[in-house]
């Protein structure tokens, strides 16, 4: 993807102007600009947009970064102007604001939107013009910035749907902005445009499938496989959601997993004294948290003595809070279909298939995979892995690790869909909190499953996926895993009798 933009052309101004430009920026500042710049022409392509002042919009969106808080200060006085409070409470906002009167008062920019694009391009905010949303965009997209597997899918989305690649991106700066305590009023700046765009994107004709495919309904032999793995294999944690071990599965090769080593879960911070003195008894070692830091501030996991804690996020922009953010400040307000879209906005079926299928092109992905393996291979006794509810990212261990042993498929799937049995009733109980029963709401009782609970075909995309893009599955094992030939048979011999 970056590739095809970097060979998409030169940037074409006078290069009077590029070197008036230069005189303002450090060296690495100037290439983030040109990086910029090159994103904001390419997608300017797909658009009915003035491209030139695309070009020059972002040559000059910031042309005041690398200037000091006084120094920006001056030129705030010299032409008259009131810094608005988001910058007074968050610095990194006030070079937007001052470079928008550079731009127009030192480069002669006139034109409002590109103004308004350089202004608000770190923060954003409501109702952004096409020329906002591009720089916006390319600003945050740019190649040297980290997670370029998100990156270029957000691009690529942008070439034919820029609002819903924004509305993704918004959702990356918000969660960055939580994590990083920044100052309440300039989060809710940003929500703001966020909530703005949501809204107004719902109301196109961009929305859900009105006839999906029930392919996220079990059937009734994959309710029975499941139900009898979790009555076989269930650990009664009333705290703990979806606790289980994996055990006695069959491989290929005709062993089974060995039985007391391997649990998987959702969160541990609700866990009892007494739940946590349990675990010690069954000879817990290790604990490995998959979730993110901001999950991990926000519900900790309890301490438990002589265990082993490693937090190890599988994938690093995750956004599972975003269920409880819409809860809090649309659910009980929207009707019916605005409620559907939006639950099924957040399930988000397509990116969840393609974290499956895609998780061994991310690096930081990749790495934590690799660690986790590391620690399987390695540490002694029982290991207990996790995420929230226990579904998605300990589901992509589970299966990896399935896969790594030797499993047949069905098994793979099986262990995968008892995630849907255990919290069949929590999906229920939010089904009726929200009002939903009996017939022809379809739409929102599967938004619900996907979103609380997990679909059949994500799993089975991605096994799909890896039989048809490998030469075997080992192939895929050593990629995803980094495990050789004498470390994958190290973790067999370890698991498996």
């Amino acid at each position: 993807m970056f590739e095809e933009i970097r060979n998409f052309g030169q940037i074409k101004l006078e290069d009077e102007w590029i070197s008036h430009i230069k005189t303002y920026m450090s060296d690495s500042r100037f290439e983030h600009t040109l990086g910029v710049t090159t994103v904001a022409v390419y997608l300017s392509e797909f658009y009915d947009v003035d491209k030139d002042l695309v070009r020059k919009t972002a040559l000059l969106h910031d042309i005041a970064k690398d200037m000091s808080p006084d120094e920006m200060a001056n030129i705030a006085g010299k032409y008259g102007y009131q810094i608005q409070d988001i910058s007074l409470q968050y610095e990194a906002n006030l070079h937007a604001e001052i470079g928008a009167l550079i731009a127009e008062h030192e480069f002669g920019l006139y034109d409002k939107d590109a103004l308004n694009a350089i202004r608000f391009h770190v923060c954003a905010r409501p109702d952004m013009s096409l020329l906002e949303k591009i720089i916006f965009l390319s600003d945050h997209a740019e190649p040297q910035r980290p997670n370029q597997p998100m990156l270029r899918t957000l691009i690529e989305i942008a070439k034919t749907d820029i609002n819903l690649s924004i509305l993704r991106m918004l959702r990356v700066v918000i969660e960055y902005q939580v994590s990083n305590s920044i100052p309440k009023y300039v989060c809710d700046i940003t929500s703001e445009a966020y909530d703005y765009l949501l809204e107004d994107y719902c109301k196109t004709d961009q929305i859900y499938d009105q006839s999906p495919e029930n392919n996220d309904i079990l059937s009734d032999e994959e309710f029975d496989e499941a139900f009898e793995l979790i009555r076989c294999n269930q650990i009664k944690l009333k705290s703990v959601e979806n606790a289980r071990w994996i055990k006695d599965l069959l491989t290929n090769s005709g062993r089974k997993i060995k039985d007391g080593l391997l649990i998987r879960s959702g969160s541990l911070h609700q866990l009892t004294d007494e739940e946590a003195d349990y675990l010690n008894t069954l000879g817990l070692s290790l604990v490995i948290d998959l979730r993110t830091p901001m999950e991990v501030a926000q519900a900790p996991d309890k301490s438990i003595a002589g265990v082993r804690y490693e937090n190890i996020p599988l994938v690093e922009n995750i956004d599972t809070s975003m269920m409880d953010y819409l809860t809090q400040r649309y659910m009980q307000s929207l009707s019916e279909t605005d409620r559907a879209w939006y639950v099924e906005q957040y399930a988000r079926i397509d990116e969840v298939i393609k974290m499956y299928r895609n998780i061994s092109m991310d690096a930081r992905s990749l790495d934590s995979i690799h660690r986790i393996f590391q620690l399987l291979r390695e540490s002694p006794g029982t290991i207990l892995f996790h995420c929230t509810s226990g579904k998605d990212r300990t589901g992509i261990i589970a299966a990896l690790l399935l896969l790594a042993l030797g499993c047949d498929k069905k098994y793979i799937i099986s262990d995968y869909n008892a995630s849907a049995v255990t919290l069949f009733t929590k999906t229920e109980s939010i089904k009726a909190d929200l009002g939903v029963r009996g017939n022809g709401k379809e739409n929102l009782k599967r938004g619900l499953q996907t979103s609380i609970s997990v679909v059949p075909e994500v799993l089975r995309s991605g096994l799909y996926y890896i039989e048809n893009n490998y030469f075997s599955n080992d192939s895929f094992i050593f990629e995803a895993t980094g495990c050789n030939d004498r470390e994958l048979e190290l973790l067999r011999n370890k698991f498996l009798v």
